[in-house]
């Protein structure tokens, strides 16, 4: 009998194992969008730099508005890349750097990814310059999943808060403890994969404010111990990041939104792309848009545009 039922438990045993395995291989992040850019590609350019090369928009009604600051573009030609904004791109960080900005289509949010490989030492940002800090001096250091805040800094978690609602501190009260680490995750034990929590983390350095959101613990490989965020000042705080010409510089590739909400690209919304004082296309080379949303690529349907005989 015992025999019998040690069997019994070895296969349930077995086929629970597998039923697990099939969950943790086939967990799918929910970053991301559903939505199918369709992008009308002009059919001809000149030698000028402020041509309309394109035009982009969604296909079918059912598409979510997308979080500029979440927003990745670009337009390639001839194998070049020429990054797309609202004015300002981000230059690109060294593969192996510890920290690594990457400036989204609105112009004003980051989303950095931070190197927390090192369990015996941490990895220092700085939150006003997005660049690597020290131990005497930084906002955030990094270790693993443990997150600490610099000493001498105030900090707020907002829990139902929307990154781009939040727009004013006032009314609201800082904490001033820097001992505990930040709990920004939950850990899904039925996948085992660390998920930041829902909200926003608000910090106060030397006067000025910024907000942060974490959403991802995994690089594009989806290996482990890469934090990454968005980052953005509020309350008009300055931003010496948006100004230092080593991370960001204009963008080649101007967008022109549809309407007046550089929140949000909107579901019916038409965005234009357009040359900014660089000459990407000069007459009828292939170009090809590049997307992602929340650091995943998007669909992307090209048209050529047809233009009528004179």
């Amino acid at each position: 009998m015992w025999k019998r039922a040690a069997a019994t438990l070895t296969v349930a045993l077995f086929i629970g194992g597998l039923l697990w395995w099939s969950m943790v291989q086939g967990y799918t992040s929910e970053l991301g969008t559903d939505n199918v850019v369709e992008v009308l590609i002009e059919d001809s350019s000149t030698n000028g730099s402020e041509d309309m090369l394109a035009t982009a928009s969604f296909q079918g009604d059912a598409a979510e508005p997308l979080l500029w600051s979440s927003i990745e573009m670009a337009l390639v030609v001839n194998g070049t890349s020429y990054p797309c904004g609202f004015g300002q791109q981000s230059l690109p960080s060294a593969t192996d750097a510890p920290i690594r900005p990457t400036l989204g289509a609105d112009g004003q949010t980051f989303t950095t990814m931070v190197d927390a490989t090192n369990e015996e030492a941490f990895t220092f940002l700085s939150l006003p310059t997005q660049r690597e800090g020290n131990d005497s001096n930084h906002s955030l250091r990094f270790s693993s999943t443990d997150v600490f805040v610099g000493e001498g800094h105030g900090w707020v978690y907002l829990e139902d808060m929307a990154f781009n609602g939040f727009r004013s501190t006032e009314n609201i009260t800082f904490s001033t403890d820097t001992e505990e680490r930040l709990e920004w995750y939950t850990y899904d034990l039925s996948v085992h994969r660390v998920t930041p929590v829902p909200g926003i983390f608000v910090f106060e350095i030397d006067g000025a404010h910024y907000k942060v959101k974490f959403v991802s613990y995994y690089n594009d490989d989806d290996e482990r111990r890469y934090p990454t965020m968005l980052i953005a000042s509020v309350n008009g705080s300055t931003f010496p990041a948006l100004e230092d010409q080593e991370l960001v510089s204009p963008a080649p590739c101007l967008l022109r939104a549809g309407d007046d909400d550089l929140t949000h690209w909107n579901a019916s919304e038409v965005v234009e792309l357009r040359e900014q004082g660089v000459n990407i296309r000069s007459h009828d080379e292939p170009l090809t848009l590049v997307m992602a949303y929340e650091g995943v690529d998007a669909r992307i349907v090209e048209i050529t545009s047809t233009s009528p005989e004179g």
